[in-house]
C-alpha cells in the first residue's frame, strides 16, 4: 500500500513537473525584432495576425509605459524594413498597426483591412 502511494505522489509530481516545463518552453506568437526610430517592429506567426487581445499585449510588451508608440507588425520577418521610408512592398505586407498618444490618451490598434472592405473604413490599408 505505501509502494502505491509513493508511486501515485512521484506520478503527481512527474506530470506537474512536465507541466512546468511545456509551459516553459512554448513560444509566444509574436516576437519585437527591432526598431526604427519610434517604430516598434513585431512579427507574428500568421494564425495570430487577426488577433486583437494578442497584438495589444505584443504592443504593450514593446512599448515604453507613458510614453508615446507605433507597433507595426507583419506575419512575414523577411519584409519588416530595415530602414525608413518602408518599400510598398512592406508597406503592404504590415497585418497591424498599433498607435498610442499618452498625452491624448488615443489607442489604436488598426488591422489588415478584409479584400471587399468598403473605402473609409477604420482598417490598415
Amino acid at each position: 500500500m505505501r509502494n502505491n502511494r509513493v508511486l501515485v505522489v512521484a506520478s503527481i509530481a512527474l506530470a506537474t513537473v512536465l507541466a512546468m516545463a511545456s509551459g516553459a518552453l512554448a513560444q509566444p506568437s509574436w516576437k519585437h525584432v527591432g526598431s526604427l526610430g519610434q517604430r516598434q517592429l513585431v512579427v507574428v506567426e500568421p494564425a495570430a495576425a487577426a488577433d486583437s487581445d494578442l497584438l495589444r499585449k505584443a504592443a504593450a510588451a514593446a512599448c515604453i509605459p507613458g510614453q508615446p508608440c507605433v507597433v507595426a507588425f507583419w506575419s512575414d520577418i523577411a519584409e519588416v524594413p530595415s530602414s525608413i521610408p518602408m518599400s510598398a512592398t512592406q508597406q503592404q505586407a504590415m497585418v497591424a498597426q498599433y498607435i498610442r498618444n499618452p498625452v491624448s490618451g488615443a489607442e489604436e490598434l488598426l488591422l489588415k483591412c478584409a479584400s471587399g472592405s468598403p473605402a473609409g473604413g477604420k482598417c490598415l490599408r
